[in-house]
């Protein structure tokens, strides 16, 4: 089924919908900007990438996981074994950084989808600052425990 038949069924009711004070939004993990539009919707296009926070212990470098869709490989399998329950994604665990996930991100895309691209890198980046933010009041809180 084409991307603009599966939006045009969707996009007015699907389990990611949020609807509060005349917005529209989306809780979709592959949707990195959390607006409910035919552009960012992931969970319809077949290269989506998301960008999900983890909980990271104090000083562990790594505070983001990529969510990728599986390739029809997966699909195919999935099918001939009858496993309808399935999800399509695929979780990785980024372990030597934001620049390796951005590297990652980076190739996913390619030359396509760069407004795609650019919004999962600043969501990418978000994250990392708020997560230093977090390791700094952490580190701070333990060490006024030990004082």
């Amino acid at each position: 089924m084409s991307q603009q038949v599966l939006w045009e069924v969707v996009k007015g009711n699907n389990a990611f919908l949020v609807k509060r004070n005349g917005l529209t939004l989306s809780t979709d993990p592959f949707n990195n900007t959390g607006v409910q539009t035919y552009s960012s919707t992931g969970f319809i296009t077949n290269n989506a990438i998301g960008v999900v926070p983890t909980q990271a212990k104090v000083n562990q470098i790594n505070n983001v996981n990529l969510v990728t869709r599986k390739s029809t490989k997966f699909q195919q399998a999935d099918r001939k074994t009858k496993n309808t329950q399935s999800v399509y994604a695929s979780t990785l665990s980024v372990k030597h950084g934001i620049h390796t996930a951005s590297r990652v991100i980076r190739k996913r895309f390619g030359t396509r989808r760069l407004g795609l691209q650019k919004a999962a890198l600043r969501k990418l980046v978000n994250l990392n600052r708020a997560n230093a933010v977090r390791r700094r009041n952490e580190i701070a809180a333990t060490k006024a425990q030990k004082k």
